[in-house]
């Protein structure tokens, strides 16, 4: 009987070894032996097989066999080599296996001839050889991630996953549910993983668009309000001396795996978002940027504060957002103009009279 709890605790990644490729060959002779007529190939996957990025110092392996039903059986001679036989572990026709219980150094990602998840596993790995500033991208989102989820392995996984599933998409990789997404409007309870996940972002997006200027970066919106039900997307503004500096911006966030809404009406404001179907499977950021000179952020800040110290007014909002998600599940133009007019009354009520932008 497996222990739920045995997984990582600890987010620890390091620079590249260039021995993680001897330990991969040493380990896949190794397999072979066990499986032996019935192995196919192995593949080295996942960060390890990446060179110059940092990566966790597991070498993950892909052993492709010609039949699945044979491997079970063989488990015995797994363990015998420290391996821990976890069977699926969660994704259908694989079998799981990790080494050792003091620390772990291998994963086994077993899958038989004709799985979608070899292609898609060995596309990634490709797709990150091929494109060095993707590769150093990914490198610097879990960097980053693992700075604020050192100790919370499941929100740096799932953290990094849009990402991972726009390199799907852009491989022709991306699995039937992401393909088949609804872009629908869903409210969450509060998050305390949500400002950890803006502080990431943030720090990722500056240092991969180090030399461009800005004048401020901040995390506004519902997600950075505590104890405020949410859209679980963290909203991050970038502010520039002018709107003609935005355009410098397009390419680095791009290949952080942002969507540039380049058909957005408002050439005063640009939108990327993160997530999005197809790209991923639900949004999960928007950066928005705006010029000095726009009064946007001074609003989004404004009301932020207010919900912050305000438990009426905050219930309320949040009591409106549940509400017209229900109504407008899927119109996010309807549901924000609808809220447009609380947070209007409630910015005038706080004496600011300038004219409320969405």
């Amino acid at each position: 009987m497996i222990d739920p709890n045995e997984k990582i605790r600890f987010v620890e990644l390091v620079a590249y070894n260039s021995k993680w490729a001897e330990s991969f060959a040493e380990e896949s002779n190794v397999i072979k032996t066990i499986l032996k007529g019935n192995c196919i190939q192995v593949h080295h996957i996942g960060s390890t097989a990446i060179p110059n990025i940092y990566a966790k110092p597991i070498v993950d392996m892909l052993p492709v066999v010609k039949n699945i039903d044979l491997v079970d059986a063989l488990n015995p001679q797994f363990e015998k080599l420290g391996y821990t036989c976890m069977g699926e572990y969660g994704i259908p026709g694989r079998r799981f296996y990790w080494k050792s219980k003091a620390k772990r150094t291998h994963h086994i990602h077993l899958f038989e001839e004709g799985s979608t998840e070899i292609l898609r596993h060995v596309a990634f790995r490709d797709f990150m050889l091929a494109n060095a500033d993707f590769a150093q991208a990914y490198s610097l989102i879990k960097r980053c991630l693992a700075e604020v989820f050192s100790h919370d392995i499941e929100n740096y996984v799932n953290a990094k996953a849009s990402f991972v599933k726009m390199i799907d998409y852009k491989t022709g990789m991306a699995k039937s549910d992401q393909l088949m997404a609804e872009d629908h409007i869903i409210i969450e309870p509060y998050n305390t993983a949500w400002p950890k996940l803006a502080a990431a972002e943030i720090k990722t997006i500056k240092e991969m668009t180090n030399g461009l200027p800005y004048i401020s970066i901040d995390h506004v919106g519902s997600t950075a309000v505590p104890k405020l039900s949410s859209k679980p997307i963290i909203d991050i503004f970038i502010t520039l001396s002018s709107i003609e500096e935005a355009a410098q911006w397009v390419k680095p966030l791009e290949i952080l795996g942002y969507i540039f809404w380049n058909d957005n009406p408002d050439k005063t404001h640009l939108l990327f978002l993160k997530g999005m179907p197809p790209f991923g499977t639900r949004r999960t950021h928007h950066v928005h940027i705006i010029s000095s000179g726009d009064n946007t952020l001074e609003h989004r800040v404004l009301f932020r504060e207010i919900l912050k110290r305000d438990e009426k007014i905050r219930n309320e909002y949040e009591l409106l957002k549940i509400k017209l998600s229900k109504t407008y599940p899927t119109d996010r133009e309807r549901y924000t103009n609808e809220k447009k007019e609380f947070i209007e009354k409630i910015l005038c009520n706080h004496a600011d009279l300038k004219p409320i932008a969405r």
